[in-house]
């Protein structure tokens, strides 16, 4: 079988559908500032589909069309229409959001600290690991042809559209670092060839966390800082 090649183009081919430009962009940031799109966000972020299920404005984000100090002051003004209702159903929708929209640049951060070393194998940890290569393995991988049904629907979703959702993100990431055993840049080079959300350091910042690679222990952190893989004595 042909190994997946990357779409033509970063439309995607599902229900929601990304428009280039600032006028996009500021249409569905206010179409998200609803109660039914950032008023549940907490309950919804992690589902693999889902037109509401997230902002969906990473695509904007990443490629200059949409400011996050927009997004930032966009959500304030939700928070004060809507503040008789913001935890009406337990969840804290809106620190969510933000604590996730911080995580942008505190990557940026990382990238401009560490420099290169971000995409080195033992990444800012300069943890030593030897990190396997099997050219089919990875292409199986690639091409959604591992055998596991929910990681291969990800991956052809991603090879399709150019989008997954962000826990799909974890679960193919988790798979080839932890049970395929590959070296992380593998993926985070298919990532990037592929998705029309890329950010070279919000890309490269979590696969290394992925790989626990991204930045030495302190304080108890661990080597990884988002997305450590699954948990000792749960794996499969």
């Amino acid at each position: 079988d042909d190994v997946a090649e990357p779409p033509d183009s970063g439309v995607a081919e599902s229900g929601f559908v990304w428009r280039g430009g600032e006028s996009a962009a500021m249409a569905r940031l206010d179409e998200y500032m609803m109660p039914g799109g950032l008023g549940t966000y907490h309950r919804t972020r992690n589902q693999l589909s889902g037109d509401s299920s997230s902002s969906r404005l990473s695509p904007w984000l990443a490629n200059g069309c949409l400011s996050p100090r927009t997004v930032y002051w966009r959500v304030k003004r939700f928070e004060r229409e809507h503040a008789h209702d913001a935890r009406r159903d337990g969840f804290d929708h809106i620190y969510k959001f933000v604590f996730e929209l911080t995580w942008r640049d505190y990557f940026r951060m990382y990238c401009a600290h560490f420099g290169a070393r971000v995409f080195f194998a033992g990444g800012p940890a300069k943890r030593r690991r030897l990190w396997r290569r099997d050219s089919d393995a990875e292409d199986r991988w690639k091409s959604g042809r591992t055998g596991v049904p929910l990681v291969d629907a990800l991956m052809r979703e991603l090879a399709a559209t150019g989008y997954i959702a962000n826990r799909g993100r974890y679960i193919v990431a988790s798979y080839l670092v932890h049970y395929l055993g590959l070296d992380w840049r593998v993926g985070a080079d298919w990532f990037e060839r592929l998705l029309v959300d890329h950010d070279v350091c919000s890309n490269y910042g979590e696969w290394a966390s992925m790989a626990g690679v991204a930045a030495a222990p302190s304080r108890g952190q661990p080597l990884g800082l988002k997305g450590r893989g699954p948990a000792a004595g749960r794996g499969a």
